[in-house]
This record gives structure tokens, C-alpha cells and sequence, in this order.
């Protein structure tokens, strides 16, 4: 059964720096989903992740326990998974979206004044990836 699972989180501050973290978590995603037929969205922004991953269910729920004990995260929020009959994102194992314009203006239509994932209703979610899936980059 393939799905989408989508969280957001909290950058914790560590030693590295945020374009080592970044990089990190993109090649490791990249090798790990390519290997699991895992694809999604990356996008990051003032302290915040947001996670879109699309695969089969039982192998998004362990990469999901190991992003919930990774310490580079803190305050996981889990949004409600959709169905999905095929993947959205099979040209990325992990897209990464930095086109931090259009997500501003997303959010400012929202009536939020920054990148606030753990704002947004399922619809906005959906409507989010959405909007991530357009960026090209």
C-alpha cells in the first residue's frame, strides 16, 4: 500500500552547521530511498523541516521511527497520510526545494507571517505539496 507521509520539525542546534546537516540528511535520503523506492520533498526554513515522503506504508513507518529518534529533530509533528495509487515525486529519492520566495507568499496568503508548517489543516498541507511538487529547481 503506498502512501504519503508528511511531518514537520524543529532544527536542533548541534555543533554542525545548518549546510551540513542539510547535506547530510539529502545524501543520506538520496542513497536510502533510492535503495527503498522512497521519493519526496525536502524543504527548510527559519529552524523548521517539512517532510513529504511517498513509498510503501510499512517502510515510511521505520524511516518515520528513525527521523523520530534522529537529534537533529525535536517537536515531530505527523500529519494525517493519504493514499496514494503512484508516487507524485518518482523523478526525486529527495527533492529540495529553497525557492523561499513562493513558500512566503504561500504562507502570507495563509495569514502567517513565516515558514509555520505545524500551522497548516490537511487541506493546506495538501495544497503545500503541492506547491513544492511546481518548484522547479
Amino acid at each position: 500500500m503506498l502512501i504519503r507521509l508528511c511531518y514537520a520539525s524543529t532544527r536542533v542546534e548541534r555543533e554542525t552547521n545548518l549546510l551540513e546537516d542539510l547535506s547530510n540528511i539529502l545524501s543520506t535520503a538520496r542513497q536510502f530511498n533510492q535503495e527503498h523506492q522512497i521519493y519526496g520533498v525536502l524543504y527548510y526554513a527559519e529552524g523548521t523541516f517539512f517532510q513529504c515522503l511517498e513509498g510503501h506504508k510499512t517502510v515510511l513507518e521505520a524511516l518515520y521511527e528513525r527521523i523520530l529518534n534522529d537529534p537533529r529533530h525535536a517537536n515531530v509533528q505527523r500529519f494525517s497520510d493519504q493514499f496514494l495509487e503512484q508516487p507524485c515525486f518518482s523523478k526525486w529519492s529527495m527533492k529540495y526545494v529553497n525557492d523561499f520566495t513562493k513558500i512566503s507568499r504561500f504562507f502570507a496568503k495563509l495569514g502567517l507571517d513565516k515558514f509555520q508548517p505545524d500551522q497548516l489543516d490537511e487541506r493546506q498541507v495538501q495544497d503545500f505539496v503541492s506547491l513544492l511538487l511546481k518548484i522547479k529547481n
